[in-house]
């Protein structure tokens, strides 16, 4: 088998692999921020909620002392500088590999 299709199939291989796992951690978080939604089935049944409660409770609101803001958040930007930085230390380790294996 010549070199570059041997070489084409293991990086098609570990490609593969890597979708797989990108669409199962994808489902988990859907799933995830489904069930802290409140299990709602329908955009309908949780936007029908959300009316009931906020006619429900104006004068509650009113008494109520504002809550401190959350700080977990996640931000674009630190999704983006963490992807980012971890593509560059696994392009720098697969460097590093070459570099150790043409020595």
């Amino acid at each position: 088998m010549p070199d570059i299709v041997r070489a084409l199939l293991i990086s098609g291989g570990l490609l593969f692999l890597v979708v797989i796992l990108i669409v199962i951690v994808s489902i988990v978080a859907v799933n995830r921020g489904a069930a802290e939604m409140g299990h709602a089935e329908h955009a309908e049944e949780a936007v029908a909620v959300a009316h009931k409660e906020a006619a429900a409770a104006p004068a509650a609101k009113a008494a109520a002392k504002p809550s401190a803001p959350a700080t977990d958040e996640i931000n674009v930007l630190q999704i983006l500088a963490f992807g980012t930085g971890l593509f560059v230390l696994a392009v720098l380790g697969l460097f590093a590999l070459s570099l150790i294996q043409h020595m």
